[in-house]
């Protein structure tokens, strides 16, 4: 029998809002190599298959790719910490705009690995995400739920990806 405090965490009955994300309708392209892809059916989102140079989702303006998304699973990202190519990664990632990767298990998994050093591949995480600020690194506990952050920071991505900064044009400041 679970208590109370764990059936809350495991969210037996979340319901994922179905509001349509800030930059309306997106067309998501999904990297061809992408397997198992996600199919957003449950949001306001069309998706295209096409290569991707870097992410397995990305988000377009003007051809031009401002946004994309890693998905992960733990073990993928724990496999790729530990055999190096995960800094590789990162560092094409963040020739992006906006970019992240999405784990779809939670952080606490990360101290229940099996056939590696929980406590390694946490400090992995952590030197990482010190090295390449810009790529967040966010767990979302399910396929689902990273599915849905997914969907909603391409579309903040695209919906503020066109901003300009105003130059400060006054000579006394």
């Amino acid at each position: 029998m679970q208590s109370a405090r764990t059936t809350r965490k495991t969210r037996p009955g979340l319901r994922v809002p179905t509001r349509r994300s800030a930059s309306d309708v997106l067309d998501i392209v999904v990297d061809t190599r992408e397997r198992y892809a996600w199919k957003f059916t449950d949001q306001q989102a069309t998706t295209t298959k096409r290569a991707l140079t870097v992410g397995d989702y990305a988000v377009e303006l003007d051809g031009a790719v401002v946004a994309a998304v890693e998905r992960k699973t733990l073990q993928d990202l724990a496999g790729r910490l530990v055999d190096g190519s995960l800094l590789i990664m990162l560092g094409e990632l963040a020739t992006v705009p906006r970019v992240a990767i999405v784990v779809e298990d939670r952080w606490a998994d990360v101290f229940r690995l099996q056939h590696v050093s929980p406590s390694m591949v946490a400090e992995m995480i952590a030197g990482a995400q010190v090295r390449y600020p810009n790529v967040p690194i966010v767990f979302c506990e399910t396929r689902g739920l990273a599915q849905e952050w997914t969907y909603r920071f391409l579309g903040a991505a695209l919906a503020y990806a066109d901003e300009t900064f105003e130059p400060n044009t006054d000579p006394n400041s």
